[in-house]
C-alpha cells in the first residue's frame, strides 16, 4: 500500500484545492477532515481526545447539526479504513451517514441548524438587498424549504468527498494509515437509473400523487445529478486522456456554458450506464491502432 501511495505522488496541489473546496463546505468538514487525521495516525495515544476536542470546537462554532455531520463523517470514515475497506466503501458510507444526519439533525433541531432563525433572518437580509421585495422572498424560501432535503444531502455529500479526498492526499504524504481507491472505473448500475426513472415518472405524473411523493421525486432528482455527473466526469476525463486535442474545448465550454456542460456531464453519465462509453472508446482506439 505505502508503495502504491508513492507511485501517485505527494499531490500539493491537489491538498490546495482540496482546501479551498472544504473551507467553502464550511466548519462541519474541515473538523472532519482533521478529526479523521487525528484518529488515523499512527501510534498515537493521542489521537482520540483530540478528535473530541476538535469536535467540541466544531460545536461552539457551528452548531448541532454540524457537529453531528462532524463526528458521524469523521467516524465512519475512521472505522470503514481501519478495517481494511476499500477507500470507494468508505467514502459511500461516510456520505450516506453522513447525508442521513444532515437531514435528521436539521429537522429534529431546526433551531440549532441551518433553519434557525439567525440564518433564515441572514438570508431575507441577503435577498433584501438584491434588491428583491417581501413577496418574492417569501417564494424564493419556500423553494429552499421544498427542496432542502436535496441541498442538505448534497452538501453533506460532497462535503464527505472534499473531507476523505483531503484526507487520503495529505495521508500520502505523511504516511497515515489511508487505504487508495479502487482501480475499476466509476460506474453506477442499473439500479439508480431505475430510481432515476421513477423519480422523473413521479415529477411527470401531475397533481393525482400525494404532496410528499410529488416533493421526494423532486429531491431524488436533484440528488441524482451528483452521481451521474460524477460518471459524466469520469468518462470526459477518460477522453481527455486518450484526446488531449479536445482540453481547450471542454475548458472553454465550462467556461462560457456552465448549464450546459453540467447537463452534458449528467445526460453522459446517465447514457453511460447502457453504453459503457468508456470501454467503446478502448475498443475503438485499440481497432485504430491494429489498423
Amino acid at each position: 500500500m505505502q508503495e502504491k501511495s508513492r507511485e501517485t505522488g505527494n499531490g500539493i496541489f491537489g491538498i490546495i484545492a482540496v482546501s479551498i473546496v472544504l473551507i467553502l463546505m464550511g466548519v462541519p468538514f474541515v473538523g472532519m477532515t482533521v478529526m479523521t487525521l487525528m484518529m488515523l495516525a499512527p501510534n498515537s495515544n493521542f489521537g482520540l481526545p483530540v478528535a473530541i476536542g476538535i469536535l467540541v470546537i466544531v460545536f461552539l462554532i457551528s452548531d448541532f447539526t454540524g457537529a453531528l455531520i462532524a463526528a458521524t463523517g469523521a467516524g465512519l470514515l475512521t472505522a470503514c479504513i481501519r478495517s481494511g475497506r476499500s477507500f470507494r466503501f468508505s467514502v459511500i458510507a461516510a456520505s450516506t451517514a453522513t447525508a442521513l444526519a444532515s437531514v435528521f439533525g436539521t429537522f429534529l433541531m431546526p433551531d440549532r441548524s441551518l433553519l434557525s432563525g439567525d440564518n433564515v433572518e441572514t438570508l431575507v437580509q441577503l435577498y433584501g438587498s438584491a434588491g428583491m421585495n417581501s413577496s418574492e422572498i417569501v417564494s424564493v424560501l419556500n423553494i429552499l424549504m421544498y427542496i432542502l432535503p436535496s441541498l442538505l444531502v448534497l452538501w453533506a455529500t460532497v462535503g464527505v468527498i472534499a473531507s476523505a479526498s483531503a484526507v487520503k492526499l495529505i495521508g500520502r504524504r505523511k504516511g497515515l494509515e489511508v487505504d487508495i481507491p479502487d482501480d475499476r472505473p466509476l460506474k453506477l448500475g442499473l439500479l439508480p437509473a431505475w430510481i432515476l426513472i421513477a423519480a422523473l415518472a413521479v415529477n411527470l405524473s401531475g397533481s393525482g400523487l400525494h404532496p410528499y411523493f410529488r416533493q421526494a421525486a423532486v429531491n431524488v432528482s436533484i440528488f441524482m445529478i451528483l452521481p451521474y455527473s460524477a460518471v459524466g466526469l469520469a468518462v470526459f476525463r477518460k477522453i481527455l486522456l486518450m484526446f488531449p486535442q479536445v482540453l481547450m474545448l471542454a475548458v472553454l465550454v465550462v467556461i462560457v456554458f456552465p448549464p450546459l456542460a453540467l447537463g452534458m456531464l449528467m445526460i453522459t453519465g446517465i447514457l453511460d450506464t447502457w453504453f459503457d462509453f468508456r470501454t467503446r472508446l478502448i475498443s475503438m482506439k485499440e481497432r485504430k491502432n491494429t489498423q
